[in-house]
């Protein structure tokens, strides 16, 4: 970020930046985001991922391969179902976008389980972390929107404390 931040204040062109290094949810991809926004909207336009990504197809193409041989664990089956039809929720959507294709064939189940993991866990979460600081759009995330916990973290991220943050919020309705 500091290097971006020379080239924004010398009126370079500073390229969209992706961020890596163990992401796995999207509070940390919130996070990320939100703290490379310089005055102009968010530097990082991505956020690279890799174990998190791969647990998801590993444990899809586990739990479909158990369904195949009926030795799924009872209460997994009991909880999602027996087949991945029923366990993975993005399939039904899966199928209408691809009516052509056979879920678990021309789609193996891992694919399914990694666009699951993507859509479902982290599009969800983030959408809902956006809503709660009513920003409806990744280039409207802000550092205002985050807080540092520590004195440390804010000297070391230049962020608000957030009992600060809470005072100056207070003054802020106070004084309408």
């Amino acid at each position: 970020m500091p290097c971006a931040e020379i080239l924004r204040n010398k009126g370079r062109y500073v390229p969209d930046l992706v961020m890596a290094g163990g992401f796995v949810n999207e509070t940390q991809m919130f996070k990320a985001m939100a703290m490379s926004n310089l005055g102009d909207g968010p530097l990082i336009r991505a956020i690279a991922m890799a174990r998190a990504p791969i647990t998801a197809v590993f444990k899809g193409d586990h739990f479909s391969k158990l369904a195949r041989e009926g030795n799924l664990p009872r209460k997994f089956a009991e909880e999602y179902g027996t087949n991945p039809e029923q366990f993975f929720i993005t399939a039904p959507d899966l199928r209408h976008m691809y009516p052509e294709a056979t879920l678990g064939e021309d789609i193996p189940w891992s694919a399914v389980a990694l666009y699951t993991y993507f859509t479902e866990r982290l599009g969800t979460g983030l959408k809902q972390l956006m809503a709660g600081s009513r920003k409806f759009r990744l280039n409207l995330l802000s550092r205002t929107d985050i807080a540092a916990l520590t004195p440390r973290a804010a000297e070391i991220t230049g962020l608000t404390l957030i009992d600060q943050l809470e005072i100056d919020q207070m003054e802020q309705i106070l004084d309408y």
